[in-house]
């Protein structure tokens, strides 16, 4: 009497890679060996993992997909599952020849990245907590909301130029105030076309201003909750730092304890330079492009605050401006003031100035 064998992959690892796309995915499967199938279907987690499950049953699935527009969701949906390990890689770290990049498709980049799975040597980024990620999402659309201001101001200044409208108040700094932005809309204009496009200009100035008080009333909000309340008195005690910059370096780290060492944190953060050793030649190429474009600024911006207000850190400061121009020097206080976060925030103590 013929016995039938059912399909049996224990013990045995599918890599399966997933380039995705809003209409559609393209998977490539293989083990260690070679490549087992290459396909594309609708962008549905739950049909990717029916088809690995049906095809490879009993065996252990490693997925990964790039970094982009679908963010983590995919990985969340699939790392329900216990015989699946789900990451999600930076695009810039999956390793490229010359010839894929110029013979680029979504065939080759699902290929690509199956093959460097399967070797072991790609590395997933970090997967925030859904409720932290949310709360980052709020502060950088804060962050965009200022952008937009700025481009806003540059739009009533162009056209004002432009135009030859001459505005009897001197320009401000920083902040408009009613008074000066009362003194905008009563600038001399014979034109009604050109009367009109200038309230616009201020009208749309004046909503961003309103979605970004609101955006700073959210925040505030946040900041007390408990989830985050602990992390932001700590953060908020250092000087030059506050609830902006604090909730943007909380958001943006998330877990400190993922960075097991200072360095790694300053890599995170983009305080390294970019450098070229071949051979006998040895090159610095300035602080690195690579960096996370929040949070970065933030630092610069805290350093050039505490140095103001510590007395260490303008000590440190003017040690070295006399080896190095101040925009460098500025940079290696922005390590001293991460190391300082670092400290406070896994210690939780509040910071002491002075301290050397």
């Amino acid at each position: 009497m013929n016995k039938t064998k059912t399909l049996n992959f224990s013990g045995h690892t599918v890599y399966c890679a997933i380039d995705v796309h809003k209409k559609n995915w393209r998977v490539n499967n293989r083990d260690k060996d070679f490549e087992l199938e290459d396909y594309s279907q609708d962008p549905c987690s739950e049909n990717l993992y029916k088809h690995l499950s049906s095809r490879y049953p009993g065996a252990y699935y490693k997925i990964a997909y790039e970094a982009g527009f679908c963010g983590f969701g995919i990985q969340r949906s699939l790392s329900k599952y216990d015989d699946v390990e789900c990451i999600v890689v930076n695009a810039a770290d999956v390793p490229t020849s010359d010839k894929d990049k110029k013979r680029k498709t979504d065939k080759i980049d699902a290929r690509k990245i199956s093959r460097e799975l399967s070797k072991g040597e790609l590395e997933g980024i970090y997967i925030p907590d859904p409720v932290m990620e949310h709360a980052r999402s709020l502060v950088r659309q804060r962050t965009r909301l200022v952008q937009d201001q700025t481009r806003c101001k540059n739009r009533i200044w162009h056209l004002l130029m432009f135009s030859g409208l001459k505005l009897e108040a001197d320009r401000p700094k920083q902040y408009w105030s009613k008074r000066f932005i009362e003194s905008l809309r009563n600038v001399t204009v014979t034109d009604d076309g050109l009367k009109q496009a200038l309230e616009l200009a201020i009208d749309e100035y004046l909503g961003i201003r309103q979605l970004l008080k609101k955006a700073i009333k959210y925040m505030r909000h946040l900041a007390v909750q408990s989830l985050f309340q602990p992390v932001q008195k700590v953060l908020q005690s250092i000087p030059g730092i506050g609830l902006i910059n604090a909730m943007i370096t909380h958001t943006e780290v998330m877990e400190m304890k993922r960075f097991r060492t200072l360095d790694a944190l300053c890599d995170h953060v983009g305080i390294v330079p970019d450098t070229e050793d071949s051979g006998d030649t040895k090159k610095e190429k300035g602080i690195t492009h690579r960096c996370n474009h929040y949070l970065r600024p933030a630092i610069v911006e805290s350093s050039w605050t505490i140095i103001r207000k510590d007395p260490a850190m303008l000590m440190k400061y003017k040690q070295y401006c006399q080896r190095m121009p101040e925009n460098k020097a500025i940079i290696k206080i922005a390590k001293h003031l991460l190391s300082r976060i670092r400290y406070v925030w896994l210690q939780q103590k509040e910071y002491v100035t002075g301290v050397v």
